[in-house]
């Protein structure tokens, strides 16, 4: 009995640290009705799936800083400019997030402000909401530059 409690813990175990390998190795981008931008590494209804493969920075897929696996056919070297080309490609993209949550940030804290100032108190559910996004581009924007970080 206490050999069958200990494998089970183990199997557990084992089962606990597969799913955290796996983790991360996806990123997904979810835009709610609001037009908010969120990327995260959890499937969520609605997102979509961005396709990093192509503009992977790296071609070892055992660094966590990694993004997305090597194909299993792909080759083991890629030629300098094609990588550099790769690399320059995802920075545009990465850049472009970066531009556009920068945007979504001010145009949020606008908001923000003209709503604080005035007397309304039925503006606190708005208010709240507003807080909300402030802090979701906050994220993303932080996110964004730790990635741009890594190039």
């Amino acid at each position: 009995m206490r050999i069958i409690d200990l494998s089970v813990i183990f199997v557990t175990t084992l089962l606990g640290f597969a799913s955290i390998a796996v983790a991360g190795k996806e990123i997904y981008k979810l835009v709610d009705k609001d037009g908010n931008v969120t990327f995260t590494n959890r499937p969520a209804r609605h997102a979509q799936k961005v396709n990093l493969a192509s503009f992977s920075g790296s071609a070892n897929t055992h660094t966590a800083n990694t993004l997305v696996q090597k194909p299993v056919n792909a080759p083991s070297t890629i030629k300098n400019n094609a990588q550099k080309e790769r690399d320059g490609t995802r920075r545009q993209i990465l850049e472009k997030e970066l531009h556009t949550e920068n945007k979504l940030l001010s145009d949020t804290k606008q908001s923000l402000s003209q709503i604080s100032q005035s007397d309304d108190n039925l503006q606190d559910g708005k208010i709240a909401q507003l807080k909300s996004k402030l802090f979701l581009h906050q994220r993303n924007i932080s996110a964004l530059k730790k990635e741009l970080s890594r190039l």
